[in-house]
């Protein structure tokens, strides 16, 4: 039976450390460089889809932090141990890059959820990550989540990484839906031009 490495037992911690001190970095010089407040939806009331996605994070994140101090969590969740675990890690930290690289593409542009309305010199996206993947950030995300089953292969896991494609897509729709209104030919354009994940 493969043993848990140090690797794949604290890398997913230090590497959701790392997001997050990333994410809240970044929201902070938007908003101080730019004025520009990144968490659109804190502008208006949360719908189920965004909910639901912000729990399966939630969920997912504590467990990958609680692995090393709680030693016993793996059994109690029947995760079984991989031998490839650590090619986990390696997705997981493919996939916080992707999506650190796109919001940078995305410049003072990146937001949190939907904004009520497209604000002033708000550019459509196309370079970068985004001549690739309409939604590199979610495609960064989704590796993410390929690479924790990788690493803990168990309901957790597994679940999360279902219950976030399911919800991801469906905050996809209203996302193009909101470019397609706000942007019209120039969104349709560049949809036909580029695939929604890759």
């Amino acid at each position: 039976m493969p043993s848990i490495t140090p690797i794949t037992l604290y890398g997913p911690p230090v590497l959701i450390a790392l997001a997050l001190i990333w994410g809240f970095g970044r929201i902070l010089y938007l908003r101080r460089t730019a004025g520009v407040s990144v968490l659109a939806v804190l502008g208006r009331k949360r719908n189920p889809v965004e909910a639901g996605a912000g729990v399966v994070a939630l969920v997912l994140n504590l467990y990958m932090i609680a692995r090393p101090f709680w030693p016993s969590l793996d059994d109690r969740l029947m995760v079984q141990p991989f031998a490839y675990a650590h090619w986990g890690v390696l997705l997981m930290a493919i996939g916080i890059l992707i999506a650190m690289i796109s919001q940078m593409d995305m410049g003072r542009s990146w937001r949190i959820g939907l904004p009520e309305e497209l604000e002033e010199d708000q550019p459509l996206i196309t370079g970068g990550l985004y001549q690739f993947s309409r939604n590199p950030i979610y495609v960064g995300i989704m590796l993410f989540l390929l690479g924790s089953v990788v690493v803990a292969p168990g309901p957790v896991t597994i679940a999360s990484l279902v219950l976030s494609w399911i919800f991801i897509s469906l905050i996809i729709r209203a996302e193009e839906d909101f470019l397609a209104r706000e942007f019209g030919e120039a969104f349709d354009a560049y949809k036909a031009r580029v695939r929604r994940w890759l």
